[in-house]
């Protein structure tokens, strides 16, 4: 154990100094550096207290002048803090609790030294614990103290909440919001109050990730609600901080995103922002929308240039309330703006214009020195990609203008295969990347378990496919294969199926986990020719990464009735190569029966009427689907339910005599950090 430098000071009221001296003695020998003061009389003790500021007092329990209480009482009144140990000859229970009960810390004894020094040291350790912690927490005060200082000061808007209710807001904050400082209306309210309705959903989602995550600010565009209407869209920082033990959240809007915000953009700006536009990868619709003030040379005569300057100043404080996060408005003219929306449609590109133009022909304007209204024109374009912006703006102004000149107050959306244009640049762009996913690294199977109502071993899987996006996320089949569908890029997709189900079974075998099966769907065009498919798997079971059971061929019914001779000759081969075969939403033709006999597959997976038909009171649904069961049984067909729902469900469907059901309440689709990954993982 090291020796302190520090000299801990100790005073020990007893009877007589030979025991002070033994304590120091024995503190010292055990390595704690003290300095032991003993006071002959009760006024020597007080004066000590005053002039050593001792770290510990030690009272022997028989001492007359000054009693222990009184010592106790007087050490109390100098530092609260301050440890007292009471001592005697023997340590019992009743002393221990007469001390306790006095004020005291302890009762050790006098006769056991290491039992005293082993007490003292806990009570110096705490002691200078607790003077480190007042010391701490007051400059933590007047920190705290400074930094509200620089809170009112600063530029920046800064707002505090504490467990989702508003506790603090600074004066740049409340100027965003149209209130003067010292309005303290907004404290207590829900912090999610602060922005607009339509935006609070967003700033939900960031309180959320920023709890996650202490100290990490995350950030949003966002509307708030001010006293006089909606702000524009700015940009707000949300953190996380611990304050006095208490996890605050301190939203931030820096100066620079203010001055964005309320101010409009220039034509540099413009310019700058169009030649960095990428297209959207969601499907959304980005458009250049045109405001143009309907006679604006005649509103200057008439107030003036100054005012008229205002008036456009106030138009685009107005469409704060129509814009959406992610939207910017340009000063292009004295009498124009321009705007850079993103919506979902162009059909929503068109209820935007048409929202604008109320909102401007509704207003009334007011300036320094008058009232006025005005009307516009508003001309909207989607944007492609392939424009040339001088040459686009050049077009639309000349429109507009054309428009305005015979009275304005109108919408305009240029283009008029505008629409058609969007919709099949949208179409190119997702077959493009669906061929990039295909080379690259872009797609990914899920699984779905199909779960035996029999307690049949073995574990079937239907196989789902996904499309990762540039930003992570994952489109579902149905955002898709409709284009791949188009594009006739269904068989390259078939292939890749195959192969990731092969390398997937390959894997979980090699690593000793379940005996899988996987369903795999075949499209029409690949139908069409199955070969480059079928020579996956063929290959597979040839070279023994696979056996062939361990793969499901699964057609749709309406493909065999529409396809008859193509799957009759992929049937064959799949019985050559001893394949499995299932047919999908089974039971939806008259001929479905009929189908049993002579395809006579392994398994059928019936039409989602058949569930559905459980709840309805379509009795002729349910005949046709028990009379399809009783064949299936007779044949030793294997039956699947799809879309089970509810325990209810499942038990219908197993007194019906069902073998296997899929479905949400039986198990969702697996993803990478679920169960699945424990017996076969993700492509």
């Amino acid at each position: 154990m090291t020796r302190s430098s520090h000299k801990h000071q100790l005073i020990v009221a007893s009877r007589t100094e030979n025991l002070a001296n033994t304590i120091q003695s024995e503190l010292r020998n055990t390595g704690i550096h003290t300095q032991v003061h003993w006071p002959s009389a009760s006024d020597e003790f007080g004066a000590m207290l005053e002039s050593l500021e001792p770290e510990l007092v030690l009272c022997e329990e028989r001492l007359k002048d000054p009693a222990v209480e009184d010592v106790i009482r007087a050490v109390r009144d100098f530092d609260p803090d301050l440890p007292v140990l009471v001592m005697g000859d023997h340590v019992t229970l009743m002393r221990t609790v007469g001390a306790l009960d006095l004020g005291a810390r302890d009762f050790v004894s006098s006769l056991d030294m290491r039992h005293l020094t082993l007490i003292a040291r806990r009570e110096l350790e705490c002691y200078a614990d607790r003077r480190r912690m007042h010391a701490l927490f007051k400059r933590s005060q007047e920190l705290e103290a400074r930094a509200r200082a620089l809170l009112k000061e600063t530029g920046d808007a800064v707002l505090h909440a504490n467990e989702g209710v508003i506790t603090e807001v600074n004066p740049a904050f409340l100027g965003i919001l149209g209130r003067t400082t010292g309005d303290d209306a907004l404290i207590g309210q829900t912090l999610l109050d602060i922005a607009a309705l339509d935006d609070q959903s967003t700033l939900k989602t960031v309180l959320k990730r920023a709890r996650k995550k202490p100290g990490v600010e995350i950030e949003a565009e966002v509307r708030l609600m001010g006293k006089d209407g909606v702000t524009p869209p700015i940009q707000l920082g949300v953190s996380a901080k611990t304050v006095d033990g208490e996890l605050i959240t301190e939203c931030m809007i820096h100066q620079g995103a203010l001055e964005r915000a309320f101010t409009p953009g220039s034509r540099p700006d413009l310019f700058k922002r169009l030649s960095a536009l990428t297209p959207p990868t969601d499907g959304s619709t980005q458009a250049m929308v045109l405001v143009l003030v309907d006679q604006f040379d005649g509103l200057e005569e008439r107030i003036g240039y100054l005012d008229s300057d205002q008036v456009l100043q106030r138009l685009y404080d107005m469409l704060a309330p129509v814009q959406a996060p992610g939207d910017r408005v340009f000063r292009f003219s004295m009498s124009e703006l321009i705007l850079l929306i993103r919506r979902d449609s162009p059909e929503a590109t068109r209820d935007f214009a048409d929202r604008l133009l109320d909102v401007v022909t509704s207003a009334t304007f007011t300036t320094a020195e008058h009232e006025t209204s005005i009307t516009a024109t508003i001309v909207s374009f989607p944007l492609t990609g392939d424009e040339r912006p001088q040459s686009l703006i050049r077009d639309m102004r000349r429109n507009a203008a054309q428009v305005s000149r015979r009275g304005g107050n109108v919408s305009v959306f240029m283009g008029p295969t505008a629409e058609a244009t969007e919709r099949k640049r949208v179409a190119d762009q997702q077959a493009q990347r669906i061929r990039e996913a295909l080379a690259g690294d872009g797609l990914r199977l899920v699984f779905q378990p199909i779960a035996s109502l029999e307690g049949e071993p073995g574990r079937l899987l239907d196989t789902h496919l996904r499309m990762l996006t540039g930003d992570g996320s994952e489109l579902m089949a149905m955002d898709f294969l409709p284009v791949a569908i188009e594009y006739g890029l269904m068989p390259q997709i078939d292939e890749w199926v195959m192969q990731a189900a092969v390398r997937q079974l390959a894997e979980s075998d090699e690593s000793g986990g379940d005996d899988p099966t996987l369903f795999i769907r075949m499209s029409n065009q690949t139908l069409a020719n199955p070969d480059a498919m079928l020579k996956v798997w063929q290959d597979a079971v040839e070279t023994q990464r696979i056996r062939p059971a361990q793969l499901v061929f699964e057609i749709g019914e309406g493909q065999i009735h529409d396809h008859r001779s193509k799957f009759a000759a992929l049937r064959q081969k799949i019985i050559d190569g001893q394949g499995r075969l299932a047919i999908d939403r089974f039971g939806n033709r008259h001929a479905s029966i009929g189908l049993l006999s002579t395809v006579e597959p392994e398994f059928i997976k019936l039409d989602p009427a058949f569930t559905r038909s459980l709840e309805s009171s379509d009795d002729s649904a349910r005949r046709q689907f028990a009379e399809i069961i009783e064949t299936a049984q007779s044949k030793g067909i294997r039956t699947i339910a799809e879309h089970v729902e509810d325990a209810n469900a499942m038990a219908q469907l197993w007194q019906l005599g069902i073998n296997y059901v899929q479905g949400n309440h039986v198990q969702s689709s697996m993803t990478a950090d679920e169960p699945l990954a424990d017996s076969i993982a993700l492509v």
